[in-house]
Formats: structure tokens, sequence, C-alpha cells
């Protein structure tokens, strides 16, 4: 047995030495992948394997042991509709190793990738910054300057989907080894470690994929080199990819050379995190195991909900489908990990009040409201220290919305005015489309608010239209230009507070006339109605989102119930003619909550922190200190959705001794995550004669509050300022 061993392994060796040596044009720098990271979010992600990312010698797979930056990157989308999209170097973000980039959300696949806006190609060019590249044997080589990656599926990109960068790549793939190269490496290779027909045919078709004589070379001698042991060390990369993510949504990867040959199962990888490279740690769940080439793998998990805010660092071990166990000994990729992002923090309602997200926390508070108030907004100082500073505005504002990733904020005057703020100056006062105003039961306006898609960077407003038989519609905004887009006329009432999907490309609009309104938003900016009989018989007035599992809310006021659907489960039915309304449905329900029927006029402010926290705040208006929070489900996607838990609560008097009362329409209300310490928040503005207070509410705290025996309410026993559970911040 053993000389059979070794005439096997001379036959493999001798394969290998047949192969032509390595061009160039064929050395694997790193590899771009489409990878879904979360519900409905796909992203180009580019892992660069040089410098720190390399193989160890004489394991070939990725040689360049110099750091070789990448530059000039430009990303073409092609889609399934025969459109394309072209994201140039600012689409990406380059990691702190500085050599690998994470892609932002490809905002046009936002929702199940489907029909004509499927992406079935992502072409990706660039520049390297140097054309030595020194080898892991001890050699240099000269190569040529730029490269073309092209990740292709005409059926339709999927998770996982890569394409390997190498120099050159723009001219036809390299010529294929002979036939009988082939066949002597696949022989041997098959000999050694027992590939069976499944494994080989796999391989032949990684091999038909890639078609590079070095990928040849690496994965013969890679394989070959690794000593016949039950026990491999793996070289993990020095950072995750995506190098960050939210805890209990996002799924991340992470890549490493020196993997055992045979197939290796998600169930038979462990995957732990920890403060420290080796230290205590928390398990997560793999959930794919992705071969590369040669010896490189990328193993993909979802990030725990357990995790707090901070940088943690990722180890794995397990074994393959020979039984040889594998672990990553002294290396760990590091990944930063949060609690909200870009993509959740865009789904927020058009309340009247905006949190702008940072080291620092601000919030902006308009000093009006639809039937009066003063001209101004109030930037308040939520986290980070700092006085409220008063921006002047000609008109009374009414609404503010924020983007977090441009740290611009929109806010809309009663009228058509639009003003775009940075810090605390007026940057631009625009004129939006309205020409009619809206009624609702809180009162009217022109322009009744607004709420930015930080994806798309663009704003939603809600405006009136005298063509509508609404006498409303909405209006888009691009921040990036100032130019609105044509007003939408809608044939159903539009909400008091809308919200932005901008996972699923959705304005969720449930109006007072019952009924609970979704507008779709294609890849050109159209907008399609969809209407339902969603919370049939209620007047609905605001609406909120869990964009992290699509589970949508709407408050139901005069009454203490709230509706909840889950989009995930969502059909639509498009309309039977152009500029008319289509229908949707999903697994709904309307749920009472008797403790809520406290609030002034019912159920009418709602938000939900956007995170891995799935908690939200709801609240009555016009008046009274009574609001409550609440626990949606973690999951989505069959049955109907249900609330896990809710409480209600009194907020105690402000600092000046007087009774808090809440706002007027359009809700002064809103709930965001913390950059700084993970935990959801509500905030809360008041009106005493002017707005002087923003209540800031740690919602789990809330949540964990002792209550009132048998009752969802808190006791009267509970001192939510002493407990750290509420705090206020003035507003002047």
């Amino acid at each position: 047995m053993q000389n059979m061993l070794l005439r096997v392994f001379a036959l493999s060796l001798a394969g290998v030495l047949l192969v032509p040596a390595a061009n160039a044009t064929d050395i694997p720098v790193g590899y771009v992948s489409y990878d879904i990271t979360g519900t409905n979010i796909a992203q180009i992600d580019i892992v660069n394997q040089t410098g720190p990312n390399s193989s160890t010698f004489p394991d070939t797979t990725f040689p360049v042991t110099n750091s070789v930056s990448l530059s000039s990157l430009s990303l073409t989308v092609d889609y399934l509709g025969g459109f394309s999209t072209v994201f140039g170097s600012s689409y990406f973000t380059l990691n702190a190793d500085g050599l690998s980039f994470d892609g932002g959300p490809l905002s046009i696949l936002n929702g199940p990738p489907s029909g004509l806006f499927e992406a079935i190609d992502a072409v990706l060019t660039g520049s390297f910054s140097t054309t030595s590249f020194q080898l892991n044997d001890g050699t240099t080589v000269t190569v040529d300057p730029g490269f073309t990656a092209t990740i292709s599926d005409p059926g339709g990109l999927m998770n996982g989907d890569f394409a390997i960068i190498t120099p050159g790549g723009s001219g036809p793939p390299p010529p294929v080894p002979e036939p009988s190269t082939w066949v002597m490496m696949g022989t041997g290779l098959a000999g050694l470690f027992g590939a069976g027909r499944s494994r080989s045919r796999r391989a032949l078709q990684v091999l038909k994929r890639y078609r590079t004589p070095f990928f040849a070379l690496g994965l013969g001698c890679g394989l070959l080199l690794i000593p016949v042991t039950s026990q491999a060390t793996v070289k993990l990369n020095a950072l995750a990819s995506p190098s960050s993510g939210v805890a209990g949504s996002s799924t991340v990867g992470v890549t490493g050379s020196g993997f055992p040959s045979g197939t290796i199962s998600p169930s038979n990888v462990s995957v732990a995190l920890s403060s420290v490279c080796g230290g205590s740690s928390t398990a997560a769940t793999v959930s794919f195991v992705q071969k590369i080439i040669g010896t490189s793998n990328k193993i993909e998990f979802q990030i725990p909900g357990s995790l707090a805010t901070g940088t943690y660092y990722v180890s794995i071990s397990g074994s393959d489908s020979n039984n040889v166990t594998f672990n990553s000994g002294a290396t760990c990729s590091a990944l930063q990990v949060t609690h909200s992002s870009t993509i959740t923090a865009a789904c927020l309602p058009s309340s009247s009040l905006a949190v702008l997200s940072g080291s620092h926390v601000t919030a902006y508070v308009p000093n009006g409201y639809w039937e009066g108030g003063t001209t101004g907004i109030q930037a308040v100082s939520i986290e980070g220290g700092g006085s409220a500073i008063s921006i002047p505005t000609t008109d009374v504002i009414n609404s503010c919305s924020s983007n977090s990733v441009t740290g611009e904020t929109v806010c809309v005057a009663n009228n058509t005015h639009v003003y775009t703020i940075t810090g605390t100056s007026v940057t631009n006062t625009l004129s939006d489309g309205a020409n009619s105003s809206p009624s609702f039961s809180g009162g009217s306006a022109q322009t009744t608010g607004v709420a930015i898609n930080a994806l798309t960077n663009t704003a939603v407003l809600g405006i009136g239209v005298a063509s509508s038989p609404a006498r409303a519609g909405l209006q888009l905004l691009n921040l990036s230009n100032n130019s609105f887009g044509t007003p939408f006329a809608s044939h159903t009432a539009i909400s008091e507070n809308m919200s932005v999907d901008p996972n699923r490309n959705l304005i969720l609009s449930p109006n007072e006339e019952s009924g609970y309104t979704l507008y779709k938003l294609d890849s050109v900016g159209n907008l399609s109605e969809f209407d339902s009989t969603i919370g049939i018989g209620s007047e609905l007035d605001s609406a909120a989102e869990d964009c992290t599992t699509g589970i949508a809310l709407s408050t139901v006021e005069f009454t203490g119930k709230l509706v909840i659907a889950d989009l995930t489960q969502a059909v639509f039915t498009p309309p039977v003619a152009p500029s008319t309304v289509g229908t949707w449905t999903a697994p709904n329900q309307v749920v009472n909550f008797p403790e809520f029927v406290s609030f002034a006029a019912g159920t009418d402010g709602i938000s939900v922190a956007a995170g891995s926290t799935h908690l939200g705040i709801v609240s009555g208006e016009f008046g009274g200190n009574s609001f409550g929070a609440f626990q949606l489900p973690a999951t989505s996607g069959s049955g109907t959705p249900a609330f896990v838990d809710y409480v209600q609560a009194n907020l105690p008097n402000t600092p000046d001794g007087r009774a808090f009362s809440a706002g007027f329409d359009p809700h002064t209300i809103t709930a965001y995550t913390s950059p700084n310490d993970g935990k959801a928040y509500g905030l809360m503005s008041d009106w005493n004669g002017g707005v002087n207070w923003v209540a800031v509410i740690d919602l789990q705290a809330l949540m964990n509050a002792a209550r009132t025996s048998g009752t969802h309410s808190v006791a009267p026993s509970v001192n939510l300022i002493a407990n750290g559970i509420v705090r206020y911040v003035a507003t002047h």
C-alpha cells in the first residue's frame, strides 16, 4: 500500500511538472465577489490577496508577497433587461488594511432580484500600484498595469459568485493546458486524495471557469505540498469581507489559504468571535463555504446579535470530507460590528424629527408644525456634547430628515420651500412642485413631510397635487444635484408619515382613508402605486418598518391598535393599465393594545430603531405624556407576524417642572440606534408654547423596567430618570 501511494504521488508530481510555467498575466492577486450580506442586500466586494494576505510558501495559491494596491476602479453591472449601471471608484470603500474594498449596496438590486432587474454580470476594471510582483518563491515578475475581472452568470448572479483578479485579463482567456497534462494531474490527485466522481466533476467545472495554467499550477502544487496529515493550519486574511456588519442581521466572510483538499461542509466549520485573537469567544453559525482557488476558501456566517458594537477577531476550525482537521492557528480576521448601517438607517418615517448619526448624534427639531409654530430649526446634540444651535429659516418648517452618509439634512416648510442643511448652515433653498394642500386630521400643508433614502441619496417629499383624486402625491429630490423629479399624482390619500424602505425600493403610506398604500420605485425613478385592504375600516396614520426583517407597521388613530404586516411575503398585482393602481397583499393583523388607549388621540406617531434590536416607539399627539415601546420579531418570511412584547409608560416632568406634552402633527417622534453604544433610543419632543425639550428614551431599558403586576405598564415606582431610562436635552 505504501509503495502504491508513493507511485501515485510520483505520478501526480510528474503531472504538475508538466504544467507550463506561469505567465505574469496568470498570477492571482485577489478576487471580486457578489455577496448577499442581508435581506435583499447585494454588494460587490474586492478581496486583495497580496502582502499580508498572501499564501505562505510552498503554498502558491496567492503568491504575491508585496502589498499591491488597486486604484481607478470602475464597476459595470449588466441586467437581464438589457440595461447597465456604472459605478465609479466612490462605490468602493477602502478597508483598514489599505488593500481590500467593501462595495456599497447595489440600490438597483434592492428587493429579491428577478425579471428585468436581475444582474447577470459585473465587470470590474482597475490599475495596480506597481507592476513589479514579488512572489513567495523569491522571484520577481513584471506585469501589466491594469486588470479586468468579470463575474458572469446568464441565469442571474448568486451569492458567492466571483472572479479572480489577474494582471491584464481583458483579452481572450489563456490557453488550456494539454489534455494529457490535466489527465496526469487529475489521476494523481484522485489517487492521492481519494477524490470521488462528484468532486472531480466540480474540479473540472472550476478549472474550466478560470482556464489559467497558473491556477492549475497553484491548485496542483498547493494540494500536493500540503503534508499528508490529519491537521492543517489555515492562514486567515487580516480583515473579514465585508469588513463590517450589523449584529444579528449581516452576513460576512473570512478568506484564508492552507485549507485541506476535501470538501468542506458548513456544518463542519466552527466560527468564533472574540475581542482579542484567541480570547474567550462567541460562536457564529456558518451559512456557506465558497471554494476560491488552490487551498483558498471563504467561510460565510451571520454576525451574532448578542455582540456589542466594537472590533472583533474571527477564528475558525473544522474538518473536511477526508476527516482532515484544520484551524486558523494564531491568525484572525478583524471585523467591525455595529448595530445599524447606511441601509437600515435610511428606513425612517417622515416624522417631524431627524437624526444625523456619527461620533456625534444630532437631532434636527423644527420649531413649527402644519398648523402653526415659528420659523427656524433647532440642531440638538443628543450624543457627543455641545449645546443646541438655532438654524434660522424664512418659513415655518414641519419636517426634517437626515442622510448620515453625506451629512446632509433636508427640511420642508408648510409651503413649497425645501431647505438643504449641512451641519448648522442652510446650503440651498429650493422649491418643489406642490400646487395643492392635502388635508389630514391634524392639519394641512403644501409640502407635508420628507424622508431620505440614504442608499440612493434621494429625498421623498409628500406634496399636494391638484390633479390627484386625493389632491396629494409624491415628489423625488435627487440630492446629488438638487434636481426634482416630476410630481407623482397619487390615486389614494398619502400618509401623515410615510416611510422609505431602501432594501425593497418601497415607500410605505398607510392613510386615513383606511388603505395601506405601497409605492414601488424602479431603477429609473418611476413610481407605481399599489393599494391594499390591510387595516380596512381603520383610520391609519403613520408608517414605520423594521427594514432588517421587512416587518411593516401602521398606527391606528383614536385607538390603541397597531397594524403589523410581513413585506417579505408580499404579493403584488400590477396595475391593469398604465397610471392606475395595483394591489398588494401580505400576512398581517391588527393588534389591540389596551394600555395604548390612554395616548392622546390614540396611536399616532411610530418609529423603529434601525438595526438589530427590533425595538420601536409609539406615541399619541396634541398633548399627553403617555407613550409605549415594543419588541418586534427577529425573523420573518413565514406565518403571520406578531409583536413579541410591549410596554406603556408616562414621561416624567421636564427639568423646568412642567408636564411633558407631546407635539403636534406631523408627529414629533423618531428612533435610532446609537453608533456609540449600539443601544436603541426613542426621541420625542414636547410642545409647551414652543419646543423646549427632547426626551431621549433607552428602549431596551424601558422594556426591562419593572411592571405593574399582570400588565404591560411600567410600575409607577420606577423613576425613569434616576434609573437612566429617560433623559432630557434642552432645545434652546
